[in-house]
């Protein structure tokens, strides 16, 4: 006999068997959906089900155990679907046919009470439980987001002549948006990086700090040695007769080629990359030259408005061991502002869900004039003016650069 069968009291025990009927489901087979109307519970007599919402499995059941006995026996609608992971018998026992059974029954209806009673009593228990595993789940993402916001600069640079302000905001806890801005005096350049690692949450945030920590440990491999002694710039200096121009150029081919074959070949089985936007300023000058990597195309912005974008030049980085990436050039001048984004920013949506657009970017940026940091808090301000509340589907992440005119 049914292990839940035998536990109950020899009258209710009768009144449910007066009140089953066998019901069998395939592997894959839903026995009912979250918001179908509870008409019975069920017990399982062989196989084992996944209690889920959507792909959240909340819970698996096997032989002796029951399920949907609150909505079933209340009439309310189900709060979670049931789905057969194995070919399944189970007993069915309306609420009607139970209701009708017991009432003649009076023990019968006391043991329906009290086992009832229990199960509430448990399923109190196993929230109390669960509630302690969400907390600690909740401090551990918590933890993680400490983590990662260790791996986006505490400080950008200061460079004479130029004003550099980035801003993030991550849709979830933790996030796959990075920036970054770093010194490299081996080469006398200023990097500027931006990216965005493919999907969202914790596994895109274990990515976003695979990609950012290769692409500064490449990109600075030439202090390495400086690392291990001192940080003095000094040290770092360029040899007479070398090309600082082809070293920049070869810094960022390494960079992107070491950081793209290493996800592909490493982790390639997690189909996981990212666009990647790097520019090497070069302060005296303003020239940059960059690799643009699958990227949204960052706009240089002047006292006319947008003045040129800075396109693609090869495919987002860590799918295709190889890939190539081909470099190009940009100028910086005095008054100009270089803006990069993630897609987040275009793709922000409001209550209706339309989305913010690059056609309302490109609006704002002919009409603003100001500094790196003012426009940063212009479009954040206007993105959530034009949200109005409404949730966050990806992360918003920006990096301006401006060059003084003085």
């Amino acid at each position: 006999m049914n292990a839940f069968l035998e536990s109950l009291h020899p009258e209710l025990r009768e009144a449910f068997e007066l009140a089953a009927s066998r019901v069998r489901f395939a592997k894959g087979q839903a026995v009912f959906h979250r918001g179908d109307p509870g008409q019975a519970l069920y017990i399982i007599e062989k196989g084992r089900v996944r209690i889920h919402d959507g792909d959240l499995v909340l819970n698996r059941l096997g032989e002796g155990e029951v399920f949907g006995e609150i909505a079933g026996l209340g009439g309310h609608e189900r709060t979670a679907s049931v789905t057969a992971e194995q070919e399944l018998e189970l007993l069915r026992i309306e609420r009607e046919a139970l209701l009708g059974a017991v009432q003649t029954r009076p023990e019968a209806l006391q043991g329906l009470m009290k086992m009832l009673c229990e199960r509430e009593s448990g399923l109190a228990d196993r929230m109390t439980s669960r509630s302690w595993q969400l907390r600690a789940a909740e401090q551990e993402l918590e933890i993680g987001r400490r983590i990662q916001t260790g791996f986006l600069p505490d400080s950008l640079p200061e460079i004479r002549g130029y004003k550099i302000a980035g801003h993030f905001q991550a849709a979830r806890v933790v996030a796959g948006d990075f920036y970054d801005a770093f010194h490299i005096p081996s080469i006398g350049r200023v990097a500027l990086v931006i990216g965005d690692v493919c999907d969202k949450g914790v596994g895109a945030a274990l990515f976003m700090t695979l990609f950012r920590s290769l692409i500064r440990a490449t990109a600075q491999s030439r202090r390495f040695m400086n690392w291990a002694f001192d940080h003095n710039p000094a040290n770092t200096r360029i040899a007479e007769g070398q090309d600082i121009e082809s070293l920049a150029r070869e810094t960022l081919t390494n960079t992107i080629a070491l950081t793209n074959n290493y996800v592909a070949i490493t982790h390639g089985k997690t189909s996981m990359f990212a666009s990647v936007f790097i520019a090497l300023l070069d302060p005296e000058t303003g020239a940059m030259t960059y690799i643009n990597a699958g990227h949204e195309e960052p706009y240089i912005v002047g006292d006319k408005g947008i003045k040129t974008t800075l396109p693609p030049t090869g495919p987002v980085v860590g799918i295709f061991p190889g890939a190539k990436h081909d470099i190009a050039t940009g100028m910086l001048g005095p008054g100009e502002i270089l803006l990069t984004y993630s897609d987040g920013v275009p793709e922000a949506t409001s209550q209706s869900g339309e989305q913010f657009s690059d056609r309302r970017l490109r609006d704002l940026l002919d009409d603003f004039r100001g500094d790196a940091a003012e426009l940063i808090e212009v479009i954040i301000n206007s993105i959530d003016e034009f949200a109005e509340g409404a949730q966050q589907h990806d992360d918003i992440t920006l990096l301006a650069c401006r060059r003084e005119t003085g």
